[in-house]
């Protein structure tokens, strides 16, 4: 498949992809923008390599996954956790420092006082179509607990809020993003799992030269300590991480 590789040229200087395969809140918005665009445009007030600019491309996480593995591609790719991807890719990534740091939740609407994950079965479980539940997916092949898939998490907190299925997993950032768009009339409980499900999210970067490698990997490194950023992410009750003092 050939995708973006190389980067393309924006009125003389190379534009580099940076693909984002979250097209929910607070990733991406209906209205416009999101994380990922508030993210790509502090990069770009970055020094980057020759001038280059980044833009925001969607696509789904597995033609993300297709074009990583693309030997010729080059640029970068948003939010990623390095051991939710593939092992290993016909030429390898770079991984940037921590841009976000999230985590995996069990939600519900009336409490869940859970020590152990076996406490889940018998209950109806709120997944999306297409998404794999590493922890709860065991319990569903096992028929302990029973799967009901919805099209989206906002489909998905809209059941947990009718009592059609009694808890949902929903990471920290998607459950900020998406609970006003739910409007849900009861208060959503949100529970960390039994042992803490943290994602420590960073970027994705492939360059041709490893000095342009370097110099993306570095200027990422600043967005993620910015004032700016934090405060983005702050908003949403989140952090970043490794930032000994706040950036600019």
């Amino acid at each position: 498949m050939a995708f973006f590789s190389a980067p393309a040229m924006a009125q003389g200087r190379a534009a580099l992809p940076a693909l984002n395969s979250y097209a929910q809140p607070p990733f991406t918005r209906p209205e416009g923008g999101g994380l990922a665009a508030t993210f790509v445009t502090l990069l770009n007030e970055e020094a980057m390599p020759g001038g280059a600019r980044a833009f925001v491309e969607s696509i789904p996480r597995r033609r993300l996954e297709a074009v990583l593995s693309e030997p010729a591609f080059q640029g970068m790719a948003l939010f990623l956790a390095p051991e939710f991807l593939p092992k290993a890719f016909s030429r390898p990534v770079q991984w940037s420092a921590p841009v976000m740091v999230d985590e995996n939740l069990i939600v519900s609407v009336r409490p869940l006082a859970i020590t152990s994950l076996d406490e889940l079965s018998g209950l109806r479980f709120g997944a999306v179509a297409g998404h794999v539940y590493r922890l709860v997916g065991p319990l569903v092949e096992a028929g302990r607990v029973k799967r009901d898939d919805a099209l989206d998490h906002v489909a998905n907190l809209r059941k947990l809020c009718l009592g059609r299925v009694d808890f949902v997993v929903i990471s920290r950032s998607e459950l900020a993003g998406t609970v006003p768009l739910v409007q849900c009339p009861v208060p959503l409980r949100p529970t960390a799992f039994p042992e803490p499900q943290v994602i420590v999210r960073r970027v994705a970067v492939r360059m041709a030269d490893p000095h342009d490698e370097q110099a993306v990997l570095d200027a990422l490194a600043r967005v993620a300590c910015s004032d700016r950023w934090l405060g983005a992410l702050s908003a949403l009750g989140l952090s970043s991480a490794g930032c000994s003092s706040r950036g600019r």
